[in-house]
């Protein structure tokens, strides 16, 4: 199953403190932290791009720590590398929640995005053992498949440097992990058009290429419900879905290096558009269900 990539015979270059990323490569033991502020555009930028150009230029791309975030980094420790997981995080399972003393004093001393309370731990390591339970075990268990691998690549038309991360990869397989409330392929399909991931697939995809000289056989996205029993669906991304996201990260890239090149970065546009209600709520029932609340 594995290939030049996963033994280590191309691009992989191991990551030293301070090392400056200047030229198309992978990257492994990227601390996540340094991969993100990397001067070059990611998925979560041209997101942004998509909404406006403005939107990107005044957002701070870089990741806030949250605590969304830095249970969303313990999970994927967890799944990915148990062992680092257990070294890095210091659990406290006796504490219920982050109002103790006892979860005080382990913020003050080891920093509060490695301290987890006794429901983040129980969430964190079900999700974790649901998910080596699963068919994707067969991949993240085998000695050739990398690890939160960092890619670095230059876009052949318009010339920019972009990043990508692969969850886990293996033998030309590119593995995602996603958490969701319901992993049901009606439900998981929605949210991969909610949140863009096929936008995602083709972009991480077409910089693999963009490296390797070779296509990415499969992108997989391994969904794990965040509620007990934390069920897990592993699904591949079909082709014309990645077209589509092909063609949305294209756009978004293209018009994200005119800006760069012009400095210029256009919000909405200036005409005045009619609007209503969105139609199911024009039903008289809907509307008549429907609870008001205010907001101003």
């Amino acid at each position: 199953m594995g290939n030049r990539l996963d033994r280590g015979e191309s691009m992989i270059k191991q990551y030293q403190e301070g090392m400056q990323i200047t030229e198309p490569c992978y990257v492994s033991n990227m601390p996540a932290d340094i991969y993100h502020a990397h001067d070059s555009i990611s998925n979560t930028g041209l997101k942004l791009m998509m909404r406006s150009p403005a939107h990107y230029k005044y957002s701070d791309v870089k990741d806030k720590s949250t605590r969304f975030k830095v249970t969303g980094s313990a999970l994927h420790m967890a799944c990915l590398e148990p062992d680092i997981f257990y070294d890095t995080y210091h659990l406290l399972r006796s504490s219920e929640n982050r109002m103790s003393s006892e979860y005080k004093t382990a913020k003050k001393e080891y920093g509060e995005e490695f301290v987890l309370v006794k429901p983040e731990i129980e969430k964190i390591e079900g999700m974790a053992k649901s998910l080596r339970k699963s068919v994707i075990s067969e991949y993240l268990d085998n000695e050739y498949c990398a690890k939160e691998l960092s890619g670095f690549a230059i876009d052949p038309e318009t010339g920019l440097m972009c990043r990508h991360r692969f969850d886990a990869y293996i033998g030309r397989i590119a593995i995602d992990l996603k958490t969701t409330t319901d992993a049901r392929p009606h439900a998981f399909s929605k949210k991969i058009l909610d949140f863009g991931y096929h936008i995602q697939a083709a972009f991480y995809a077409d910089q693999y290429r963009w490296l390797m000289n070779e296509e990415i056989e499969k992108f997989i996205f391994a969904a794990i419900e965040t509620s007990a029993p934390y069920a897990v669906k592993i699904y591949e991304l079909e082709q014309d879905s990645m077209e589509a996201g092909r063609k949305k990260y294209r756009q978004a890239l293209n018009e994200y290096a005119q800006c760069k090149a012009t400095d210029t970065w256009p919000s909405y546009d200036q005409e005045i558009e009619t609007i209503g209600i969105p139609q199911w709520a024009l039903e008289k029932d809907a509307i008549d269900d429907f609870i008001f609340t205010d907001e101003e």
